[in-house]
C-alpha cells in the first residue's frame, strides 16, 4: 500500500506540481446541542477521516476536501433552514454529512434530492428513512431501529420469554420501531401484554406498568426521557430483579446528568442490569483497514484531538470515520467515470442530475473493511450490520451477545461474558402459577391402613369361624352363605381406606373403577341392582382423574417469583352426580325397608322373634355414618387430610360395628350351644335366624 502510495504521489507531482488543489465541499450537519449532542464526538472524528483523506494521494488526487459543518441543536426546523440557507449562500456542496438526529434527517433528506445531494449519514436510525421513495439520495452507516427488532426478539426466545410490555417515547422512530417488532412479535408467538407510550412526563405510563405487573419491558427512548422514567419507577419502587428492560443504545453514563429530582444512583438502581441493542461496530485491533489505519492509530489521534474528554458520541466516532471514507471513495470512483468527458467534481451543481446520479450509484456501491468492520449498503441504502447486545454490569455496558440477521440460523452469538441476574436466576415473563398436588400424609394414611388391616383380620377370623362351623345347626340355620356374602363385603370394605390414599395421579388406573368399588363398600353387598347400576355407569360415564385446583390456598415463592397453587387429584365422571342420585336412592330404599321392617316387628311378645331392636341398631349405625359421611365427602374436597381421616374413620368404625352386631351373637349361640344349654341355645337360634332374614332385606 505504501509503494502504490508513493508511485502515485510521483505521478501526482509529474503532472501537477504547479497546480493549485481544487476544493471540493460537504455539509455537515452535527448536533451540539439539544436532547441528543452527539455532534461534540462525532464531529471531531470527521475533522479527523478528511485529515487522512487529503493526506491520501491516492483519494481525490488533484482536489482537497473540505466541510462546512453547521450546529442543528437535533431540531428539524433549524436542520431545514441550515440547508437552505447554506446552498443559497454557500459554496456548491457536493455531498450532505449528516444528521445525527433522525428528525433531522428525515427533513433534510427529504429535500436534498431537490438539490440533487446525497446525504450520508453517521448516526440516524429511524426506520422511515428506509423508505427510497421518500429518500432516494440517503444512506447512513448505522442500522435501522427495525433492524435492531430481530436481536431483541432472538434475545426474548433465548431466555423463552412469551410475554412482553412495550413503553416508548411519542417520536416517529420510535413508534415505527414498535410497530414493526409487533409485527414480528406476533410471528414468533410472543404475547404482548400492555402498549404504552409519553410525550412529556413518563409517570403515569410508568404506574401502569407497576399496575399490569410488567416484567419484560421493550422500551425506546431518548437519553433525557429515559431519567425521567427510571426516576419515576424508583419512586414507586418499580424495579428489582424481576424487571428486565430492553432498550436502544444510550451515551455512557447517561444517568449521571442532573436533570431529574433523583440522585444518579437511584436511576441506575431503577434501571437495573438492563439490555442495550445497537449498532456493532468491529475492531481490527493492530490491523489497518482498507485506508491503510489502524483502530489504535486512530483513536490515539481522536483522543489527542479530543483531549481526553469523554464527550457524548465518542462511542459513534468510528461511523463518523466511516462515513467520511464512504463521501471519499464515492467521489473518488465518480471522478473516474468523469475521466475523458471533459467534466470534474468540480462542475457538479445542484441542477447537474447526471452527475448527481453518478454520485448516487457509486455510494451504492461502494465496499471497504473499515476500523468498524465491513462496509457496504443494501438496497435501502442502510449498511449491513450485526447487532450488538450489551448488559449494564456494574455501572458499565458489557457486550454478550451479537445478532447477525444473515446468519442461518438467527440464533445469538454469545461471547464470554455471561449474563448477569441479580438473584443469579432468569426473571421470569410473568407471575408463574404452579399447580403442585397436595399429598396426603403417610402417617394419616398408615394408621388408617393399620386399623382397616385390624378389621379384615377380624372379618377373615369371622370367616373362618363361619366356614368351619357351618355344619353345626345353629350355624347352618343363620344361612352361612349370606354370612359368608356379608363378611366378604366387609372385607372390600375395608379396602376403600386402602384404595382411597392411593395418588390418582399417577395411579389413574385406580379410577377405573374405582366409583365401582366404593359403591360396593357403601352399601357392603354386592346386589344385582347395584351391579347393573354400576355396568351401566361404566359404561355410559367411565370414571377419570380430575384435578382440582385450590386457589384460596395459593402460596407465593418470592425469590423463585412463582405463586404455588396446590391441587387435589379425584376421580369422577361426566354423569357422575346422576349416577350417585340413583345409587344414593336406591340404598335409601333399602334402608327404609330395613327401618319398616323392624317397625313391624316391634311388638312381638316372644323376645326370640323380636329383634328390632338389634335390627334398629344396625339401620341406626348405617344412617348416622352415612349422614354424616355424605356431607363430608362433597364438601371437604379441598381438605384431603381431614376428608380422608374422617371418611376412612366412619368407614372402619360403621363396618366393624355391623360386623360385631352380626356375628358376636352367632358366636355367642355357638358357644352355649357347644356346652349343652339347649333351651337358651334355641331361644338363640330363633332370635339368630329372623335377625338374619333382616339382614338379607338389608
Amino acid at each position: 500500500m505504501f509503494i502504490l502510495h508513493y508511485l502515485v504521489f510521483l505521478h501526482f507531482l509529474h503532472g501537477q506540481t504547479f497546480a493549485a488543489l481544487k476544493d471540493l465541499y460537504i455539509l455537515g450537519l452535527f448536533p451540539m446541542e439539544g436532547e441528543w449532542n452527539v455532534g461534540l464526538g462525532t464531529q471531531p472524528a470527521a475533522e479527523l477521516a478528511l485529515e487522512y483523506v487529503n493526506n491520501d494521494v491516492a483519494v481525490l488526487p488533484g482536489y482537497r476536501l473540505n466541510m462546512i459543518w453547521n450546529n442543528t441543536k437535533c431540531n428539524a426546523g433549524l436542520g431545514i433552514n441550515t440547508l437552505g440557507h447554506m446552498t443559497c449562500n454557500g459554496p456548491t456542496f457536493i455531498m450532505l454529512l449528516g444528521a445525527g438526529c433522525s428528525s433531522v434527517s428525515e427533513v433534510v433528506a427529504e429535500a436534498a434530492n431537490l438539490w440533487n445531494l446525497v446525504q450520508v449519514s453517521y448516526g440516524s436510525s429511524s426506520p422511515a428513512l428506509t423508505n427510497k421513495v421518500r429518500y432516494p439520495t440517503f444512506f447512513r452507516l448505522v442500522v435501522s431501529l427495525n433492524e435492531d427488532n430481530y436481536a431483541r426478539v432472538a434475545l426474548l426466545q433465548h431466555f423463552n420469554w412469551t410475554r412482553v410490555t412495550t413503553i416508548h417515547e411519542l417520536k416517529h422512530m420510535f413508534s415505527m420501531m414498535m410497530e414493526d417488532i409487533q409485527g414480528i412479535l406476533i410471528k414468533k408467538r410472543i404475547e404482548i401484554t400492555h402498549m404504552y407510550q409519553f410525550s412529556e412526563s413518563p409517570r403515569v405510563s410508568v404506574q401502569q406498568l407497576k399496575e399490569h405487573d410488567a416484567r419484560i419491558i421493550i422500551g425506546a427512548f431518548i437519553e433525557n426521557k429515559a431519567r425521567q422514567l427510571f426516576c419515576e419507577a424508583f419512586k414507586i419502587r418499580f424495579s428489582g430483579p424481576k424487571i428486565v428492560w430492553v432498550i436502544p443504545h444510550l451515551e455512557d453514563n447517561w444517568w449521571k446528568v442532573n436533570d431529574t429530582d433523583c440522585t444518579s444512583n437511584e436511576i441506575l438502581s431503577a434501571a437495573g442490569n438492563y439490555f442495550s441493542i445497537s449498532t456493532f461496530f468491529e475492531s481490527f485491533g493492530t490491523k489497518q483497514d482498507d485506508n491503510g489505519f489502524t483502530l489504535q492509530k486512530f483513536m490515539s489521534d481522536y483522543n489527542t484531538k479530543t483531549d481526553y474528554e469523554m464527550r457524548p458520541g465518542h462511542d459513534m466516532a468510528q461511523a463518523a470515520y466511516d462515513s467520511v471514507w464512504v463521501i471519499a471513495r464515492a467521489l473518488n470512483a465518480t471522478m473516474a467515470d468523469l475521466k475523458n468527458t471533459g467534466y470534474g467534481l468540480e462542475n457538479f451543481t445542484y441542477t447537474n442530475t447526471n452527475m448527481g446520479e453518478l454520485i448516487k450509484n457509486n455510494t451504492r456501491k461502494v465496499n471497504f473493511n473499515s476500523l468498524s468492520g465491513h462496509v457496504f449498503f443494501d438496497k435501502y441504502g442502510d449498511v449491513i450490520r450485526m447487532s450488538m447486545i450489551q448488559q449494564l454490569q456494574d455501572a458499565k455496558l458489557v457486550t454478550v451477545a451479537l445478532y447477525d440477521k444473515l446468519n442461518i440460523g438467527n440464533e445469538l452469538i454469545w461471547n464470554s461474558s455471561r449474563v448477569l441476574w441479580l438473584n443469579g436466576i432468569v426473571p421470569s415473563d410473568s407471575l408463574k402459577t404452579v399447580s403442585g398436588p397436595l399429598v396426603l400424609s403417610q402417617i394419616l394414611y398408615g394408621i388408617m391402613c393399620v386399623f382397616a388391616a385390624l378389621g379384615m383380620v377380624l372379618a377373615l377370623c369371622f370367616l373362618v369361624f363361619n366356614i368351619k362351623f357351618r355344619n353345626k345347626r345353629i350355624i347352618k340355620m343363620s344361612s352361612p352363605n349370606i354370612n359368608n356374602v356379608i363378611l366378604v363385603g366387609c372385607i372390600l370394605a375395608y379396602t376403600f381406606v386402602f384404595v382411597t390414599g392411593m395418588n390418582k395421579r399417577e395411579l389413574p388406573a385406580v379410577c377405573q373403577p374405582p366409583n365401582d368399588i366404593d359403591l360396593f363398600i357403601k352399601i357392603g353387598i354386592i346386589t344385582g341392582v347395584n351391579v347393573s347400576i354400576m355396568v351401566l355407569w361404566s359404561i355410559l360415564s367411565p370414571s377419570y382423574p380430575e384435578q382440582i385446583i385450590m386457589y384460596d390456598w395459593k402460596v407465593y415463592y418470592p425469590i423463585k417469583d412463582i405463586v404455588l397453587v396446590p391441587a387435589i387429584w379425584h376421580c369422577t365422571s361426566v354423569y357422575d352426580e346422576y349416577f350417585n342420585f340413583i345409587v344414593y336412592g336406591f340404598q335409601a330404599i333399602i334402608l327404609l325397608l330395613g327401618v319398616f321392617l323392624a317397625f313391624t316387628t316391634r311388638k312381638v311378645t316372644i323376645p326370640a322373634l323380636n329383634d328390632s331392636k338389634a335390627t334398629g341398631l344396625c339401620i341406626y349405625n348405617v344412617i348416622v355414618l352415612s349422614t354424616l359421611g355424605l356431607p363430608v365427602a362433597l364438601l371437604l374436597k379441598d381438605n384431603l387430610n381431614f376428608q380422608y381421616g374422617l371418611i376412612c374413620t366412619l368407614m372402619i368404625v360403621g363396618t366393624t360395628v355391623i360386623q360385631m352386631l352380626i356375628f358376636l351373637p352367632k358366636v355367642s349361640a355357638l358357644k352355649k350351644y357347644l356346652k349343652g344349654d339347649d333351651t337358651e341355645c334355641r331361644s338363640t337360634i330363633n332370635k339368630i335366624s329372623t335377625s338374619v332374614k333382616v339382614d338379607q332385606d338389608l
